[in-house]
């Protein structure tokens, strides 16, 4: 069975409509288009579009400013 792969306004669509608030760095960055590595390393220098909030389990990034970054 081959795996489902969304398209990022999909995935964002998604996402809102779960309530999250948070979402993983892989989710992220597919609906940025950017490369994971990318928001790596926002998170580890401060720079960057989005500021991280930082978790046990790593970095995950408000939904909230990732919409206002794509204008949703």
């Amino acid at each position: 069975m081959s795996k489902v792969v969304l398209k990022p306004e999909e995935l964002l669509a998604q996402k809102i409509a779960s309530g999250t608030s948070l979402v993983s760095t892989k989710d992220a960055a597919t609906i940025l288009g950017y490369a994971q590595v990318t928001l790596r390393k926002w998170a580890s220098y401060g720079n960057g579009d989005l500021k991280p909030v930082m978790t046990k389990n790593g970095a995950k990034w408000r939904l909230t400013d990732i919409r206002n970054l794509v204008g949703v």
